[in-house]
């Protein structure tokens, strides 16, 4: 019975920790998305800033294992908005228990010209 009871434990700790671990990794892609639009945001963006900007900040908050489950930034610079769309896919650390996909969305107000 105390083996049992140490197992379901285990697990329950292990579960924990893996939601833990997402949502830290979710706020790591969703401020390296929101610096990315920042970054594209200025009056006269640098070509390739959005997605430069954005491998720097995923590169310091979240590098390793996780870091290669998340994709590309999509940014769009329109003409009052920048909007970056990032997807991520964190894998399960059990096999019973299901991986998580989610969407990030970014948006950051474009600088306008000095008058």
């Amino acid at each position: 019975m105390a083996v049992a009871s140490i197992g379901v434990f285990l697990v329950a700790f292990t579960l924990f920790a893996q939601f833990a671990v997402w949502q830290y990794g979710r706020g790591a892609v969703r401020s390296a998305a929101l610096e990315a639009a920042r970054a594209a945001s200025t009056v006269e963006p640098v070509p390739g800033a959005c997605e430069r900007r954005f491998a720097d900040v995923q590169g310091d908050l979240l590098g390793g294992a996780m870091g290669t489950q998340v994709g590309a930034p999509r940014c769009t610079i329109g003409p009052d908005t920048v909007t970056v769309i990032v997807d991520a896919s964190f894998e399960r650390w059990l096999p019973f228990s299901p991986d998580w996909d989610f969407t990030v969305t970014a948006v950051a107000v474009r600088e306008v010209p000095p008058a």
